[in-house]
């Protein structure tokens, strides 16, 4: 009995250990990653994940990371295709509410200058403020974009690339199948060359024959006179 509490005990522990542990992390820009039930190509493809999903990472195992979905579904991914950088799609998100609040707030303030005169110079100072801040999150937000369009551009590229890959790769198959076939039709004419070979050889040794046992009985006819 106190084993098995011991037992229970130490599932707890190991339990609570691997919440601790896991963090969020995002696929990195890839068209689509696989989420397998195992540690290899071998194992079933539970899920497939665009770019900038993110997964909790309960543990790294080698060259893959155990992670969790949304979903609660667990699986393995590659670790090379998963980031700790937050996507560019997730900065821009945030950076174009961030517009969308101080633009609210700025709308809010002027109408409380139109409204409020008395505490006009204090709205005027919290007016410049607050476009001073918008200026610079519309600066940072065409500089995430700008770099978020040059990532895109890369992965176009990588698409391109893979697919003359694909397409040098049926070449080459095509390549190897018509070789082999050549060199199946060659082994197949120098088996009927040799046969034919054979057949002359064979042929010109009996008409040696032949002509050797048409000799002899002449002689013996000639003897005979």
């Amino acid at each position: 009995m106190r084993f098995h509490g011991l037992i229970v005990v130490l599932l707890l522990l190991l339990t609570g250990m691997t919440s601790a542990w896991a963090e969020t992390r995002y696929v990195s820009d890839r068209l689509v990653i696989t989420v397998r039930e195992g540690m290899g190509n071998q194992y079933r493809v539970i899920k497939t994940l665009p770019s900038d999903s993110a997964v909790e990472v309960l543990e790294e195992q080698g060259r893959y990371l155990r992670v969790q979905l949304k979903d609660g579904t667990e699986g393995y991914v590659l670790k090379q295709y998963i980031s700790r950088t937050v996507p560019k799609t997730t900065v821009i998100a945030k950076l174009k509410q961030d517009v969308a609040n101080l633009e609210k707030k700025l709308a809010d303030r002027h109408g409380s200058v139109s409204t409020l005169s008395e505490s006009n110079a204090q709205l005027e100072e919290s007016l410049i403020q607050t476009r001073q801040e918008l200026e610079h999150v519309q600066q940072t937000l065409q500089q995430t974009q700008k770099e978020y369009s040059d990532l895109q551009d890369k992965a176009e590229n990588i698409v391109l690339i893979d697919k003359e890959r694909q397409q040098l790769k049926k070449e080459f198959t095509k390549l190897s199948e018509k070789a082999q076939h050549l060199e199946e039709q060659n082994a197949a004419a120098l088996k009927t060359a040799m046969i034919k070979w054979f057949v002359a050889g064979g042929g010109v040794l009996f008409v040696g024959w032949v002509a050797g046992k048409f000799s002899r009985k002449k002689r013996r006819t000639l003897g005979g006179f």
